[in-house]
């Protein structure tokens, strides 16, 4: 717990941008602080928001020397990442706790190898990577999600992370970090996401059922 609450001493409290397409944001929730039960996780999950999106500019501006921030350029490149969507039940309308939880935890495990890669090949100091890493960590962990759900969730998980680093670890320098510029704009989404779901079930009364 020292590990958690000094990563969140470094967090100032600031809103998230306003969001569009898959990660819209939460509408109108039920304010309800005097629930001391609920721990308030979204200092924590605005510091790896933060970091994120200070990793993205960054390797723009390092080696793309894209430093305004556009990056229209790279758009054409995609992959298949995970995001939370509508239909893990993580928005308002028709909000489940349970299957949101198990989602970010289960896309979250999808997302360490390629954020493990990201660590191997960014151009610049890579110890921002291993702090988002070890945060987001201590995000899922704290998660308020049942030890059964979880040891399901880790059972499931197929990924092969070595397979993935290796064949992209062979290819050109370019395509190496053009994918590190797409999973790290792909994570920031995630978390922005992610972000939401925290500040929304904080105020969540816990007489209500979820």
């Amino acid at each position: 717990m020292y590990l958690t609450a000094a990563l969140i001493s470094q967090v100032h409290a600031s809103p998230l941008l306003e969001s569009s397409g898959e990660s819209e944001d939460f509408l109108g929730t039920t304010e309800d602080p005097s629930d001391a039960a609920v721990l308030n996780l979204e200092p924590l999950a605005l510091f790896i928001w933060n970091i994120a999106m200070e990793q993205q500019k960054q390797q723009l501006c390092d080696y793309f020397l894209m430093c305004n921030g556009s990056a229209s350029s790279l758009e054409i490149y995609r992959m298949d990442l995970p995001q939370i969507r509508k239909r893990d039940k993580c928005f308002q309308e028709n909000f489940q706790k349970k299957k949101c939880l198990s989602k970010i935890i289960k896309k979250f495990q999808e997302y360490k190898k390629y954020l493990l890669f990201v660590r191997q090949w960014i151009k610049h100091d890579s110890r921002q990577v291993d702090a988002m890493l070890s945060s987001t960590k201590i995000l899922v962990d704290l998660l308020p999600l049942e030890s059964h759900i979880r040891e399901r969730i880790a059972q499931q998980d197929k990924s092969n992370g070595a397979a993935f680093i290796q064949e992209q670890s062979s290819k050109k320098d370019w395509d190496k970090q053009v994918a590190i510029h797409v999973i790290l704009k792909n994570f920031v989404l995630y978390m922005e996401s992610t972000v939401r779901v925290v500040r929304f079930i904080k105020f969540i009364p816990t007489t209500v059922s979820l």
